[in-house]
């Protein structure tokens, strides 16, 4: 995926959640939200880590999306379990849910966007040094 195909992506994706929080509804809120957090795993996974050849920073760079991925599953458990469960309680698992999936997509999004930058960096340099 060219850089700028990736930056389109990834702010159509952020206003898309945006978008879907504003309006306040929690079901779609956490539909979008999966499907957004999915994305940026695909993005992170095919832009960055295949990027890395240095096992250490790929390994933890892995270890960081594992992390997100377990959140993912977290909310995924989360929606299954509110289809079964008391109003009472559903409301409560709908907003930690909620939490960790704003929580999640705002970190994914801020470390990928990071990583891309400094890997442009690191492109361009050595790009620049290779002679014409």
């Amino acid at each position: 995926m060219e850089p700028e195909s990736i930056n389109v992506k990834l702010r159509e994706l952020y206003k898309e959640y945006v978008n879907v929080l504003e309006e306040g509804d929690a079901e779609r809120a956490i539909e979008t939200g999966v499907k957004i957090l999915e994305e940026l795993l695909s993005i992170t996974r095919k832009n960055v880590l295949e990027s890395l050849s240095n096992p250490f920073l790929k390994e933890l760079a892995l270890n960081i999306l594992l992390q997100y991925e377990r959140e993912l599953s977290f909310v995924r458990g989360a929606q299954e379990a509110v289809k079964s469960m008391p109003p009472l309680y559903a409301s409560d698992v709908t907003d930690k849910a909620l939490e960790t999936l704003s929580s999640s997509i705002n970190g994914l999004f801020n470390f990928t966007v990071g990583a891309l930058i400094v890997i442009a960096d690191v492109v361009m340099n050595i790009r620049a040094m290779v002679p014409s």
